[in-house]
């Protein structure tokens, strides 16, 4: 088996039913596949429904909303492909794209993460890549290093330091190497930190300007304010934890209390707006978030620990 397509499903259902429709209709020309959807929302019948239409692909119902990580993990655990092919259910792809993502993703075995352009369906272009947050002047870009030979053989190719999990190709050997993503991320963070521990074994993040896959992300995290509330609050609490995996000593210090200041201080005012403008919903969730976000910092306290409380690795 050439390629593993994981899917982590959360609702949605139409989007991941559109993704699937591109899916099922590749060719198999080119590579061969299994396409592995996990649903993150155990006891939803939505899911079933998708499952009895396609048929050729493997369905695989989490047992707990472990969040993206868990998800991500547990398809990559019931894969079989040589590669793995982590996609978002919101992306729609064709089969010549994925091989040429493929072909990439052989053409070097020190390309550990290979990724692409992400346009919306209006045709703006998402970002997909960026350098690691808090990071130190660094003398190790790979352009630098390289041969002008070597310069035109990779011309479409740039070399971030994290490509966004939504589209994510790599070997599954290397993703085992790299204990696949760690799950004391729930959501958000967990991408940037696989590839910072990737490019801290050596490997280098491809992103490929000449290969695009359409992403309209976002659906899942917006269905209601309650959803969008965590998804939110959970991109402050990886922040943190994120800071307390690859930083250290005063530095790391340093840097979590200015987060915490500056997440209470723009929380407070943001929150105390949306309360006062309650009846518009795009600023009663902020206020929403802010409880959410003072009620974090309170466990984190008593705790002693940054993980959130949704990650399957928290402890009472």
């Amino acid at each position: 088996m050439d390629l593993s397509i994981i899917i982590v499903c959360y609702k949605g259902w139409e989007r991941l039913t559109k993704c699937l429709e591109a899916l099922d209709s590749f060719s198999g020309d080119y590579f061969s596949m299994e396409v592995i959807v996990i649903n993150n929302n155990p006891g939803d019948t939505g899911f079933k429904e998708v499952e009895s239409r396609f048929t050729g692909f493997r369905f695989i119902n989490n047992s707990v909303n472990g969040g993206y990580s868990h998800g991500c993990n547990l398809g990559a655990a019931n894969a079989s492909g040589e590669y793995l092919l982590i996609l978002n259910p919101d992306t729609l792809v064709a089969d010549g794209t994925i091989q040429q993502l493929l072909d990439v993703a052989k053409s070097d075995p020190s390309f550990y993460i290979v990724s692409c352009r992400q346009v919306k369906e209006c045709g703006k272009e998402s970002k997909a890549y960026g350098d690691f947050p808090w990071k130190r002047k660094e003398s190790d870009s790979f352009n630098a290093e390289v041969n002008p030979e070597a310069k035109n053989r990779y011309l479409n190719i740039v070399f971030p330091d994290w490509i966004s999990g939504s589209v994510m190709m790599l070997r599954k050997d290397i993703f085992i190497k790299l204990n696949g993503f760690d799950e004391d991320f729930w959501m958000y963070y967990e991408d940037v930190d696989l590839c910072r521990r990737a490019r801290n074994a050596g490997g280098r993040i491809a992103f490929c300007n000449d290969i695009t896959i359409e992403h309209n992300h976002g659906g899942s995290t917006r269905e209601d304010l309650r959803i969008t509330s965590i998804a939110k609050c959970e991109v402050q609490i990886s922040r943190h934890l994120y800071i307390n995996k690859h930083e250290s000593g005063i530095r790391r210090t340093l840097i979590q209390v200015i987060t915490v200041t500056d997440n209470l201080f723009t929380g407070i005012i943001t929150g105390l707006t949306g309360l006062l403008f309650f009846f518009i919903p795009e600023l009663f969730v902020r206020f929403l978030v802010c409880i959410r976000v003072v009620n974090y910092y309170a466990g984190t306290l008593l705790r002693r620990s940054w993980i959130s409380p949704r990650s399957v690795n928290y402890r009472h």
